[in-house]
C-alpha cells in the first residue's frame, strides 16, 4: 500500500483508478480526471451538493461533534485530525437558516453588479437577490460546511451619501466565522490546488465570472485565525492574498504569513503588491478582481510577492 490507497470508482471496474494519498487524503481518479479529497470524490461519485455530501460522510463515519467523548483510532497517521484541530481552534457556534429565508427576497439579476462583471448566471448560483425592503442587493453568506448563517446588503446604487453605509447586513452573522465562497468554490479550490483570497464578497463573485472559481473572501482588510485555519485546511498548493489599492503592504505581509505552513505540510503564500500602480490607480481603493480576466492574469504574473 506504502503512501496511498488504490480502488474502484464503480464496483467491479478497474481496482486502481482511484488514488488516494494516506497523508494528506488528497484523491484522484483517472477514470474522470477529478483531483481533490476525499470529499470532492465522494461528491463527484454520488452527484449531491457540498452540504449533503458533508452532511453523508458524517452519518457514515458517525461523526460526533467536538463536544462528545467518543474513542477511535485516527485514520491516516491522525493527519485529519490535526487539520480538524486548526479548523476548530476558535470556533463558536454559527445560527444557520433554512434556504426558505431567501424567497422573500427577489431573485433577478442585479444591473449594478453586471455593470461590475458578475455576471447572471453567476449572480444566480450564489443566491444574491434583491430586498425590496431596505433597497440593497441581497448577498447571503454561508458557513464552511455550506448552511446559509446571514445575508449581507449592498445599497443598490452607484453614489453613496456619507450618511449612507454600502454594506449592511439584512441578517447579522459573525463574517469572522467563515468565509464567503468557502463551499462554493470548495472543489474547484481543490482541483486547482490554488486559493486566491480577496476582501469583499464582489472578489469571490468576480473572479467566478472570469471562469476563476478559486476566490474567497474574508468580509473586510482582516483575517481572524478561524479564517486562517479553514483557508489552510483546504491544502492548496499555492495561496494569493488580493488585498484592495491602498492597503498598508505590511498588514499584507502579515496576513500572508498567517497562511503559511511550516511544518507537515508545505505550500506557496504570496500577496499582490502593485508598488507602481501599473495595474491598480493610485488611492483608488481598486480590488484586483475588478481588472478584466487579462490585466487580472498580469496583475498576478508580475506582482505577486512570494514569502
Amino acid at each position: 500500500m506504502g503512501k496511498e490507497y488504490r480502488c474502484a470508482r464503480e464496483e467491479g471496474r478497474n481496482p486502481t483508478s482511484v488514488k488516494v494519498n494516506v497523508n494528506t487524503l488528497g484523491a484522484t481518479c483517472f477514470s474522470t480526471n477529478l483531483n481533490g479529497d476525499l470529499i470532492t470524490l465522494v461528491q463527484n461519485k454520488i452527484n449531491k451538493t457540498f452540504p449533503q455530501t458533508i452532511k453523508l460522510i458524517s452519518e457514515i463515519i458517525d461523526y460526533k461533534s467536538i463536544g462528545d467523548t467518543v474513542k477511535y483510532t485516527p485514520p491516516f497517521g491522525g493527519f485529519y485530525k490535526k487539520i480538524a484541530k486548526l479548523r476548530n481552534e476558535e470556533e463558536v457556534d454559527i445560527e444557520i437558516y433554512s434556504d426558505e429565508v431567501l424567497e422573500r427576497f427577489e431573485k433577478v439579476p442585479n444591473i449594478l453588479f453586471y455593470e461590475d462583471g458578475i455576471i447572471p448566471s453567476v449572480q444566480q448560483e450564489f443566491n444574491i437577490g434583491y430586498d425590496s425592503v431596505s433597497g440593497r442587493i441581497s448577498v447571503p453568506w454561508y458557513s464552511t460546511d455550506g448552511m446559509l448563517c446571514g445575508v449581507m446588503g449592498r445599497l443598490n446604487k452607484r453614489k453613496v451619501g456619507e450618511d449612507e453605509s454600502k454594506w449592511f447586513p439584512i441578517i447579522p452573522f459573525p463574517k469572522s466565522q467563515t468565509l464567503y465562497g468557502f463551499s462554493h468554490n470548495y472543489s474547484s479550490i481543490q482541483e486547482k490546488g490554488l486559493a486566491l483570497i480577496g476582501e469583499s464578497e464582489k472578489h469571490t463573485l468576480q473572479l467566478a465570472s472570469h471562469g476563476m472559481k478559486v476566490g474567497l473572501s474574508l468580509g473586510g482588510s482582516f483575517m481572524s485565525e478561524l479564517q486562517a485555519n479553514n483557508i489552510k485546511s483546504l491544502l492548496p498548493k499555492k495561496i494569493i492574498l488580493m488585498m484592495d489599492e491602498g492597503l498598508d503592504e505590511d498588514i499584507s505581509r502579515d496576513i500572508a504569513e498567517k497562511l503559511k505552513f511550516n511544518k507537515y505540510y508545505k505550500n506557496q503564500v504570496g500577496y499582490i503588491l502593485d508598488k507602481n500602480n501599473l495595474y491598480l490607480p493610485k488611492e483608488s481603493k481598486m480590488a484586483p478582481a475588478d481588472l478584466p480576466k487579462k490585466d487580472l492574469s498580469k496583475l498576478i504574473k508580475n506582482c505577486t510577492i512570494w514569502i
